[in-house]
């Protein structure tokens, strides 16, 4: 890895707001993903099933209870040697 690449890649991204729609989708409460970028894809992905599974029910989406705020921090990944 270059100092400037990050220490996640484009797949654990998608796996992670993959994890998120569905754990929506399946009910299950918001959590915090422990790498802050990672989480932010999570919770991209919790919104989006929340949305989906609401208007399955016929609900509004804008009604939909908030979700914990995540923040998302990037840092550079430094090589040593």
């Amino acid at each position: 890895m270059s100092p400037r690449s990050p220490s996640w890649t484009l797949h654990q991204l998608e796996v992670a707001y993959r994890q998120g729609y569905l754990e929506a989708l399946l009910g299950r409460a918001p959590r915090r993903p422990q790498h802050d970028i990672l989480g932010a894809s999570w919770e991209a992905g919790w919104r989006d099933g929340l949305d989906l599974l609401r208007r399955k029910a016929g609900l509004p989406v804008a009604e939909a209870a908030p979700a914990p705020r995540l923040t998302a921090q990037v840092r550079s990944v430094q090589r040593r040697g």
